[in-house]
């Protein structure tokens, strides 16, 4: 049963192991230990909340949040975890993560495969595999109850197909030497043209499907690395009309609206045209051109800082990668790109795929870090080009020494976190952390009530931080040195220990920053799930939707303390808001007159307000919540 083992050689069984270990790794790193935290605000909980609103309703269309319809994104996201959740029930943290799940373990599959199939190199396909699955943005992503994730999948899935078609390989009946040809072998070769000829008449709709499937993941934006690529094709070849011809972008087109009509239909029904111009006009045109209030940089260069984080310790190898791949020039490239070979074209391809979709975002007024993932597919298959040929090739000093200060500057944060952590608690820095504050001009102590109120605290990420700096000084940076000296096993062990850093920060330390940032709100959100049915519940100044999802009860949101009066109407209400705002509700209802804070319960700085009108009966929750603050 096992002879196929030992008529391997050494290097084929160093390479399956090593692709074995990868899928029990990555199996690991995305699909366990969900259940040791809950979900993260707003995303998660919001993209959550709505399938279960849509389960309730049976408006398979599109969901509702808070009763209201949710325009923002396309519904394949919320049919995939109605389906986890059918299986594994609505509560499950596991149900609620499983199209992400899902969605980042394919698309290491069909990166992997497809690279395999294009190029003939299962060494190059694993390595593309193992460099999307080790990063830190592809694991959040990954992680994560959004719908980044089937995005990434299915737009993966249709750029390689696209290279698929445009470069199916060298042709089969070719002409060999100019003695005469078998009968046999010409009748062969004929039918094997013919079979092809076929295949390709039919290859749109597998590209249609494609197409239809992004969009329902998550609109048009699915589409940018594809149409980068045909874009590219039809630039640099000569044969642009066969081009065309082949890839058939009509009829793919086509097919790809047909397949969105039945749910187009029934929405048109449903919800109206609601949908068109919030999620094409504010969603996607709103966003890029004028932003969304929730951008993290308004920088051009704000991408290239996120990828030497995110895309670590990968990333150092991008600038040789890059260099061999380009050396040549442009009559190199145009050689490539006019072959038929599609492992000549691939990586002038991704190169292509890679810059377009990072120079897009750059320009985007609303910039999130993970925005730029659908590039890390094309990123993985330039750098495993170079991988694949290691220990053959040598880093340069350069890039060397730039990895090294960076894993040591993220050793020695990780080193430094708790006590960081722990003298951030002071009103005024001192030490070595008033010259870092006036070095960098930060401003001290932050406006952002919540994160005083957690820094407040005497926040412990127990012992992760410091294994995690201890791992990347005594395992990741002598692998990085192995590897840059092209000696055998330093690929093997940087790739594992980064992966148990990768570990560590999904088991150590995401469950402790849930516990200071979120579960304030959970313990909240119990006490809004225990008020009478008859309680009004108003969300003020802020947006939480893993209180919804906690209490299942719809909440009424205002935005400023000054509306607050007219809205109170009932004995009881109850007022979520953040704790700098409760004096200004304080000063608001006494102005008005009509109605006083009873009770408040304050947290990780927010806070739940027992709101009554006297004269009124039923002061049920004010007993439960006495006037105090707690920390």
């Amino acid at each position: 049963m096992f002879s196929f083992w030992h008529e391997m050689t050494r290097p084929q069984k160093r390479f399956w192991l090593m692709t074995l270990l990868l899928a029990v790794v990555c199996g690991w790193l995305y699909g366990a230990g969900h259940a040791r935290y809950g979900l993260f605000d707003v995303d998660e909980a919001i993209f959550t909340q709505a399938t279960i609103e849509m389960r309730h309703s049976g408006a398979i269309s599109m969901p509702t949040y808070n009763g209201e319809p949710r325009y923002h994104k396309p519904p394949l996201f919320y049919w995939v975890q109605d389906v986890a959740m059918t299986v594994l029930g609505e509560d499950s943290l596991y149900a609620a993560r499983m199209p992400s799940v899902l969605g980042a373990l394919g698309t290491m599959l069909v990166l992997g495969f497809g690279v395999t199939y294009l190029t003939g190199s299962r060494r190059w396909g694993v390595m593309s595999a193992m460099v999307m699955g080790l990063n830190l943005s592809f694991l959040v992503v990954g992680r994560a109850a959004t719908a980044d994730g089937l995005l990434n999948l299915t737009s993966v899935a249709l750029a390689l197909w696209v290279i698929h078609v445009c470069y199916p390989g060298a042709q089969v009946l070719e002409k060999e030497g100019h003695g005469p040809v078998d009968a046999n072998l010409l009748s062969a070769r004929i039918r094997k043209v013919a079979a092809r000829t076929a295949y390709q008449k039919w290859q749109w709709l597998v590209t249609g499907g494609l197409a239809g499937l992004g969009f329902l993941a998550k609109g048009p934006i699915a589409w940018v690395p594809a149409a980068t690529i045909v874009l590219v094709v039809l630039v640099m070849r000569k044969d642009r009309r066969e081009m065309w011809q082949r890839l058939a972008p009509v009829k793919a087109g086509l097919l790809a609206a047909a397949m969105l009509l039945p749910w187009l239909g029934l929405l048109l029904v449903q919800h109206g045209v609601g949908f068109f111009y919030e999620f094409f006009i504010v969603h996607n045109f709103g966003r890029y051109a004028g932003g969304m209030g929730n951008t993290q940089s308004s920088s051009h260069v704000y991408y290239l800082m996120v990828l030497v984080l995110g895309f670590f310790p990968w990333v150092f190898l991008l600038p040789k990668a890059v260099k061999m791949l380009l050396k040549g020039g442009i009559r190199r490239v145009r050689r490539a790109l006019n072959g038929s070979e599609p492992t000549h074209a691939l990586p002038f391809l991704a190169l292509a795929w890679a810059v377009v979709y990072i120079v897009f975002f750059s320009f985007s007024q609303t910039k999130l870090a993970h925005y730029i993932v659908p590039a890390y597919p094309a990123l993985a298959i330039i750098v495993a080009g170079l991988l694949a040929q290691v220990p053959r090739v040598r880093i340069p000093a350069t890039a060397m020494v730039v990895g090294v200060v960076m894993a040591g500057l993220i050793a020695a944060v990780m080193l430094v976190l708790n006590p960081l952590l722990l003298g951030l608690r002071a009103p005024v820095l001192t030490g070595w952390l008033g010259w870092l504050q006036a070095a960098l001009n930060l401003e001290w102590p932050p406006h952002d009530p919540v994160a005083v109120a957690v820094l407040a605290l005497p926040v412990v990420l127990d012992h992760a931080p410091y294994v995690i700096g201890a791992m990347i000084l005594l395992c990741l940076l002598p692998a990085w040195l192995m590897l840059c000296r092209a000696q055998r096993g330093g690929l093997e062990a940087m790739a594992l220990s980064w992966a148990m850093c990768l570990g560590l920060i999904v088991w150590g330390v995401v469950p402790v920053v849930w516990r200071y940032t979120q579960a304030p709100l959970a313990d909240l959100a119990s006490v809004i799930a225990q008020a009478p049915a008859t309680t009004p519940i108003i969300h003020l100044g802020m947006h939480k939707p893993s209180v919804l999802y906690l209490s299942e009860r719809p909440f009424l949101k205002l935005e400023k303390p000054l509306q607050l009066p007219d809205y109170i109407s009932a004995a009881e209400t109850l007022v979520l808001t953040e704790q700098e705002s409760v004096t200004p509700i304080v000063t608001e209802l006494a102005i008005k007159g009509g109605a006083q804070v009873l009770g408040q319960r304050c947290k990780g700085g927010y806070c739940l307000l027992v709101v009554a009108r006297p004269g009124l009966p039923a002061d049920v929750m004010s007993q439960q919540l006495p006037v105090t603050v707690t920390q």
